[in-house]
């Protein structure tokens, strides 16, 4: 009797260890005891990608400022390599009525930080780097070639400029142009935004 009770015990402690191990082994499988290296791996994943995709988005960014002669003017950011001034026009709602771009590239390639005037039939476009400022004609001490950057003022004209300037002495105020040949009232008013004396 006792013998047959060992051998029960022995064959019960046999299906324990059995049973034991098939869910040992099923819990392997079913992956319970490697969620811990599955998450360090699934982070380990995650700064990859975010890294990754961190260097992908990184874009080079132009800001530029646009006024005048567009229905929004403002400050407007570019995510592109390369902006032209059309570009910007666009983004500002484009150009009113009143534009006047006949003196501007629209195809000149826009710096970071630029500046951009939109002008009328009376005043003058251009556009302005980072750092720069408008520049006027100083009617006393321009050259011929200075002159005729004026909307309206060719090499006639600015010859004129320089003669007058010349036999008279130095203008005394802007209005005194007015007082050249060929120079009258509507071509001043084009003008006189963009000289000095």
């Amino acid at each position: 009797m006792k013998e047959y009770k060992k051998y029960i015990i022995i064959g019960v402690f046999t299906v324990v260890i059995v049973l034991g191990a098939i869910l040992i082994n099923g819990l392997i499988n079913s992956g319970v005891f490697r969620k811990n290296v599955d998450k360090q791996a699934e982070v380990t994943t995650i700064i990859t990608t975010t890294n990754t995709t961190s260097e992908t988005t990184t874009k080079k960014i132009i800001v530029v400022e646009i006024k005048g002669e567009v229905y929004y003017p403002g400050v407007y950011e570019f995510e592109k390599d390369e902006v032209v001034v059309q570009d910007v026009i666009n983004m500002a709602g484009g150009l009113t009525k009143k534009a006047d771009t006949s003196f501007i590239n629209l195809a000149e390639v826009v710096e970071n930080h630029s500046s951009i005037t939109i002008g009328t039939y009376d005043t003058v476009s251009y556009v302005l780097k980072e750092n720069e400022t408008y520049q006027k004609v100083n009617i006393n001490t321009c050259t011929i070639d200075e002159l005729i950057t004026l909307d309206g003022i060719g090499e006639t004209k600015a010859k004129n400029i320089i003669s007058y300037r010349k036999n008279n002495g130095f203008f005394s105020s802007i209005e005194d142009i007015k007082n050249v040949e060929g120079i009258g009232e509507s071509l001043y008013q084009k003008i006189k935004d963009h000289i000095t004396v």
